[in-house]
């Protein structure tokens, strides 16, 4: 061959054996060298699984051991200084705490330590208090109990007003109104919102009406705010019977019929309840008056067919749109 010829070069490539057998991560024991630094040069130390008692996690190569939390924790309970602070800032809370309710006005604490009254239910008031609003009309003794001039608490007395009901029946009233408009496609969470603030303005221009018609006809009676803001909060058992009514039979007949049964059987309940607290004992412990035994009944109607109003209007812009 001439040398202008083409050169041919050899190149040694690997083996095919020795090419796979390089793809294959071989276990080698690391070394105190490698243990001292990572791949990439940094200071982290990759933590033996071994050193924690056989358990290993990822929070322990960045948080350590929970030993330290926990003498953290045995720390902060054992220090007699801590625990000092914690006992004075406990008493300072006490202290402003009784300084505030001192400051307040005689009739607004006797109205705060009054509330607890009306809480005072069990399982057993709940459900024949319910059964006494849907189904009013066996004959009973409508008269509250008293000891030493206090009333019994609700859990002793059906009769007597309570909080709890009007409280769950006005949330759950909420929960209904939007599980109603979700089956006609037209909730929205706003909805809810919505229906909690109707709830608590119309329960406030409920009360301020009927207090300023007790101020007009200059009525005095044995009826107080209290007990009147819970009277008032039972038509909210009857709206949910009313909205149930109507989730179950999906018919507007069904709805109405429910409608005006609730109606009568609560005016019938809150005539029963609130004639003995407005209507003046004519047995001759309260001087009888023509005028003002007429107001009084006046008054009372008025009361009891406020309720059924605002169970309509509260119910019917559900169902129909």
């Amino acid at each position: 061959m001439s040398s202008d010829g083409p050169i041919y070069r050899t190149t040694n490539y690997p083996h095919p054996q020795q090419q796979q057998s390089s793809q294959f991560y071989q276990p080698t024991t690391p070394s105190p060298q490698s243990q001292a630094s990572n791949a990439h040069g940094g200071d982290y130390t990759v933590p033996n699984p071994q050193s924690h008692n056989g358990f290993f996690s990822p929070q322990t190569a960045f948080y350590g051991s929970s030993n330290q939390a926990t003498s953290s924790i045995e720390f902060l309970s054992n220090n007699p200084f801590l625990n000092v602070g914690f006992n004075v800032v406990e008493q300072g809370m006490k202290d402003m705490t009784d300084k505030t309710i001192n400051m307040l006005p005689n009739q607004m604490k006797k109205s705060l330590s009054s509330i607890k009254y009306y809480f005072a239910v069990d399982q057993t008031y709940v459900i024949k208090k319910l059964c006494l609003i849907l189904f009013p009309f066996r004959p009973r003794n409508w008269s509250i109990g008293y000891n030493a001039d206090e009333p019994v608490p609700p859990r002793v007395d059906t009769n007597a007003p309570d909080y709890y009901i009007p409280l769950m029946s006005a949330i759950t009233y909420v929960l209904v109104a939007g599980l109603v408009l979700g089956i006609q496609n037209r909730f929205t969470p706003e909805q809810l919102g919505m229906h909690a603030t109707s709830v608590l303005i119309w329960n406030i221009i409920e009360i301020l009406i009927l207090c300023i018609t007790f101020y007009i006809f200059n009525i005095q009676s044995k009826l107080r705010i209290l007990d009147l803001i819970a009277y008032c909060g039972y038509k909210y058992v009857g709206m949910i019977t009313a909205l149930s009514s109507y989730l179950i039979t999906d018919s507007l007949f069904i709805y109405r019929l429910t409608l005006l049964y609730i109606s009568i059987s609560l005016s019938y309940f809150l005539v029963k309840c609130l004639r003995l607290q407005i209507l003046p004992d004519i047995g001759g412990s309260q001087p009888y008056n023509t005028n003002g035994n007429t107001r009084r009944i006046y008054l009372l109607l008025f009361v009891v067919l406020l309720q059924p109003l605002f169970i309509w209007y509260l119910t019917q812009h559900l169902i129909i749109p």
